[in-house]
């Protein structure tokens, strides 16, 4: 069985026919796009939370520091006390 078509039966099946390609691929770049829009604020929301913690990690590292400092200062008044005390004449 042949199946006879003339030339606008042809076009009008290659309209529909390409209507629904672009329609369908249309809907795969649209998901596409969201799926690289949905990994670029992913990204920027690690980002802000390593910044975050990056700023977390220098407040703890200053009071680090400064809590070395104070038990240096410690450190030192203990053994100057100490060796003050060792060295007392007893009359």
């Amino acid at each position: 069985m042949e199946l006879k078509l003339d030339k606008t039966t042809k076009l009008l099946l290659g309209a529909i026919a390409l209507g629904l390609f672009l329609n369908a691929s249309n809907l795969f770049i649209d998901k596409a796009y969201a799926n690289d829009w949905d990994l670029v604020v992913e990204l920027n929301k690690s980002n802000v939370k390593i910044d975050r913690m990056q700023e977390n990690l220098n407040i703890i590292d200053k009071n680090v520091r400064v809590l070395e400092k104070i038990i240096n200062t410690a450190e030192n008044n203990l053994t100057t006390t100490i060796n003050n005390a060792c060295n007392v004449k007893i009359n």
